[in-house]
């Protein structure tokens, strides 16, 4: 009687261990394909030259201006801008994602953004939804949904948009930043 009484401890036990083995046991992470990450590294000190050229090309561009604010009210150009990775993950997890595009956009508040995308193995953007359903419920209704009212046509696919810009974000620590 005691023995099947701790059988289903013991279950619960192995399955306990066995989730933490998965959770913290990785030891690595996410997999990489090394080959094709090295096509897009580059060392430390090309990436502060690289940030620290735009910061004084930006510079010399507001000074040939004819109106000096300009860019700092019209196209309000980030440092940098943090996405999280729960937002990466949500992209690299599309079915077919093999990479993401960056694209430049310019916000209602006349900020200039990055606007992610995940793309498959051919290069060509993935459209659609991130994650499955998004509709809204309507209260009392158990099989309406509230629908998109967006003309454009692109209401039901996602984007990943909102990057903490830099200063609230910023590491000033980092050999890449360039103060705004």
């Amino acid at each position: 009687m005691k023995r099947s009484q701790s059988v289903p401890w013991i279950i619960i036990l192995l399955l306990l261990i066995l989730l933490i083995y998965r959770e913290f046991g990785r030891g690595g992470g996410i997999p990489v394909d090394r080959e094709r990450a090295k096509e897009h590294i580059i060392t430390m000190k090309d990436a502060r030259d690289y940030t620290h050229a735009f910061d004084k090309a930006k510079d010399e561009l507001q000074a040939q201006l004819k109106d000096s604010s300009y860019l700092s009210t019209s196209f309000k150009l980030p440092v940098c801008e943090l996405f999280n990775k729960d937002a990466i993950g949500a992209m690299l997890n599309k079915k077919g994602a093999d990479g993401i595009r960056v694209y430049l956009g310019l916000n209602r508040e006349r900020e200039v953004v990055f606007v992610l995308v995940p793309v498959d193995a051919a290069g060509k953007d993935l459209r659609g939804k991130l994650f499955a359903q998004n509709n809204f419920w309507i209260p009392g209704v158990s099989t309406a949904y509230a629908q998109d009212l967006d003309t454009s046509g692109l209401g039901g696919e996602d984007a990943i948009e909102r990057g903490h810009r830099c200063p609230h974000s910023c590491d000033f620590g980092s050999p890449l930043a360039t103060l705004p």
